[in-house]
């Protein structure tokens, strides 16, 4: 029998899937205005079905309590979000009532009892529910032609979205709605979804996404159904929903990882574009701030010493970047005179690749890179960044 604590996983799904995103947000470190309100937006929204799940679970008043006051900062964040989407301020009027009621809201949960009142939660969904139609009808009215097409596309998605979720949030209040669950989780972690799409075909592959849920959901919850014999529709709705809430946050993993990681190199990217070029020692200074440079080794000639340094010049001198792999492949253009002192270099600094910073004087870097990130775009960086390091050498000597 599926019960209504099935509710409170369904929110669980939708925080860990919202949290996620919020993380990768963070990990990105992109800039613009844009990152700050998605980071606070879902980082609400996050928030609100995590402390929702605990009081479902719990039934403390605490964390009913922290479930209307985190939700009641959701107008205020979309309008954020929207503003900094569309250029542009709202007009005043919205602002004064969507701050309004996201502080009469507010307060609404930190100054009622415990257990609200029908009354009450029927106006708690007519103030929140008004707000975010204002912010859709300021999206869908937008001068489209201030905007670029990528502009356009990113309002366009979170118009869709807000589509999506303002009539599924009417669920969430049963006392409301005649509805077996609050659907709003699913709707939260579809708003993800597009959010992490970026230009056409990537949207594209969203909604394909979205229709192969869909899909599988309908096909695991009709097995599911006649293998534990249940009976009830609400049932059937609320394990409808729990599977396509599982599939949902997993199909958010997968796409968050290469986002997370894409953030990475462009931040390597951009600290590239801007480090410090009138010197070595002030162009390493600035990629060390990056993750992947944090542990990068300098050695000079004194520590080169047994190593034939001239040679390991030369060898260092045919590409930006080595890395043990290669060094090990490469047996058609290396001898082992070559290859051994670098191998062994890699190996007492406890390093995967070592790259050539300066010839005069001698200056070799080595780095270590963690084993997801090898063979792959972060390596090309990374040897982009031992190549501007060369020629930020050679130009000043």
């Amino acid at each position: 029998m599926i019960r209504v604590e099935t509710q409170a996983l369904l929110d669980g799904f939708a925080a860990a899937g919202l949290a996620a995103y919020v993380a990768a947000l963070l990990v990105r470190r992109a800039g613009g205005p844009v990152t700050p309100r998605l980071v606070f937006l879902f980082g609400v929204m996050s928030v609100f079905y995590g402390v929702r799940s605990l009081a479902v679970r719990t039934g403390l008043p605490v964390f009913e309590a922290a479930t209307y006051a985190a939700i009641s900062l959701a107008p205020l964040a979309a309008l954020l979000l929207a503003e900094g989407l569309l250029r542009r301020h709202a007009p005043r009027p919205m602002k004064i009532a969507v701050f309004a009621a996201s502080a009469l809201a507010l307060g609404f949960a930190l100054f009622t009892t415990s257990r609200v009142a029908f009354g009450s939660r029927s106006a708690l969904a007519v103030i929140i529910l008004s707000s975010l139609v204002a912010i859709l009808i300021l999206l869908w009215a937008r001068d489209r032609k201030s905007l670029s097409r990528a502009e356009n596309g990113a309002v366009r998605r979170l118009a869709v979205g807000l589509a999506i979720v303002i009539p599924l949030i009417g669920t969430d209040f049963s006392e409301l709605v005649a509805s077996p669950i609050g659907f709003s989780p699913i709707a939260a972690l579809v708003i993800v979804l597009l959010a992490l799409s970026n230009g056409v075909s990537d949207a594209r592959d969203v909604w394909i996404d979205v229709a192969v849920i869909v899909a599988t959901t309908l096909a695991l919850t009709c097995g599911l159904i006649e293998q534990l014999d249940i009976g009830a529709l609400d049932d059937r709705v609320r394990l409808f929903a729990l599977i396509g809430a599982a599939l949902i946050t997993m199909t958010l993993v997968v796409r968050i990882q290469p986002f997370g990681a894409a953030g990475r190199r462009t931040s390597l990217r951009q600290r590239m574009a801007s480090a410090d070029t009138r010197s070595l020692n002030g162009f390493l200074g600035d990629m060390t701030r990056e993750p992947i440079l944090k542990d990068l080794s300098v050695l000079s000639d004194h520590d080169l010493a047994d190593y034939r340094p001239e040679t390991l010049a030369q060898t260092l001198n045919r590409r930006p970047l080595w890395s043990a792999a290669a060094l090990q492949a490469e047996t058609d253009q290396l001898n082992d005179a070559e290859r051994e002192p670098l191998l062994d270099l890699l190996a007492r600094s406890d390093a995967t690749h070592v790259g050539l910073l300066s010839r005069s004087p001698l200056r070799v870097g080595l780095v270590r890179l963690p084993d997801l990130s090898r063979n792959t775009e972060a390596e090309i960086d990374l040897g982009l960044a031992f190549r501007m390091a060369r020629l930020t050498a050679e130009n000043r000597t």
